[in-house]
């Protein structure tokens, strides 16, 4: 589910690998920096909810619950991902 990583582009600490989703590739957007603390990988909310509804054939309802329970709730430290939350409200 969570692979290590080097991206190139970024100037992360070779101590802190970017932690990043395994086939959610697409909803990765890029980095996010607070003072003191290492890089972290930004995902969208909106492209993520989408990818898990196509990839696994599930409604808008049960890919926002998986989003929720597989990734929102997952933590591993200093380095967990973070989500953008760029859903439109309807």
């Amino acid at each position: 589910m969570l692979t290590q990583t080097k991206m190139p582009e970024t100037k992360e600490d070779p101590d802190h690998p970017l932690l990043l989703f395994n086939g959610l590739e697409d909803a990765y957007i890029g980095t996010v920096e607070q003072y003191g603390r290492p890089p972290v990988a930004c995902y969208s909310k909106r492209m993520m909810v989408d990818i898990l509804q196509k990839n696994y054939d599930l409604t808008k309802q049960q890919a926002f619950e998986r989003y929720e329970y597989e990734y929102l709730q997952t933590t591993f430290g200093e380095g967990t991902p973070c989500f953008l939350d760029d859903l439109l409200q309807e």
